[in-house]
């Protein structure tokens, strides 16, 4: 029973990468010009959005948003979400209704397809370099002043043990404070069952849910409450995941 039902998870990744790389394809013109030009980049964003919406298709994924509040759609945010697959990001970027860009670990530059993104439209972060990684933080800055949210993953990495937070690290929490910005935090449920991130091939068409959270408030802040706003936030996500049976 297990082998077929790998077999099938290996045989719907298949159609899944062949119309993921089909997408891409077709768009591809388009991607071409729309990050030739920051000035274009929301036209990218807005391109990137569609492409996810073919992958949802064509991947007969279902993805149920829930808001715990109203928020404003016009102010930038830093949007903090756990992180269990690389369908993270397609789902957020369909379904987010606002006009954001991601700041990931530079890895994310190197991968096929996905990289494109990472090497113009968003922030990659070489955590190794102190100096490549203070030019990425001060380019976030730059960014969000032009009043465009970004989505920063806490846990900084997909690891083995998801859907279990890992440790959060400091830096959207700092940037959130340095900005005095509101934290919106996200919690993405399933995302793992549909595309694992374990070095498996593997794909299962499924629901998912993203439950956005009401926004936090940094103002007033410092940085010395770095591990407050940290752990009220993992706490939010953590509660969230405990209540699906995660």
């Amino acid at each position: 029973m297990i082998r077929i039902k790998n077999t099938l998870k290996f045989l719907f990744a298949c159609w899944f990468g062949f119309w993921t790389f089909i997408g891409f394809v077709i768009l591809y013109p388009g991607f071409l010009i729309t990050l030739s030009n920051p000035n274009w980049y929301s036209y990218a964003h807005m391109l990137r959005r569609f492409w996810g919406r073919w992958l949802f298709f064509f991947g007969a994924i279902r993805v149920k948003q829930i808001i715990e509040e109203p928020f404003d759609h016009k102010k930038p945010y830093i949007i903090a979400p756990n992180h269990t697959s690389q369908l993270d990001i397609v789902s957020l970027t369909v379904k987010l209704r606002l006009d954001f860009n991601f700041m990931a670990k530079m890895e994310l530059a190197k991968v096929p397809v996905f990289g494109i993104f990472f090497r113009t439209i968003d922030i990659a972060v070489d955590r190794k370099n102190a100096r490549q990684a203070a030019k990425a933080y001060q380019k976030a800055m730059d960014h969000l002043d032009t009043g465009k949210s970004i989505v920063v993953f806490p846990e900084g990495t997909i690891h083995r043990g998801v859907p279990k937070l890992m440790k959060f690290k400091d830096g959207a929490f700092k940037l959130a404070i340095d900005k005095q910005m509101d934290i919106l935090p996200v919690t993405i449920i399933g995302n793992w069952l549909v595309l694992p991130d374990q070095g498996k091939f593997q794909f299962m068409p499924g629901k998912v849910i993203q439950f956005v959270h009401k926004p936090i408030s940094t103002k007033g802040m410092t940085v010395n409450q770095i591990d407050e706003l940290k752990q009220k936030v993992f706490g939010i996500i953590e509660s969230k995941l405990a209540e699906y049976g995660y």
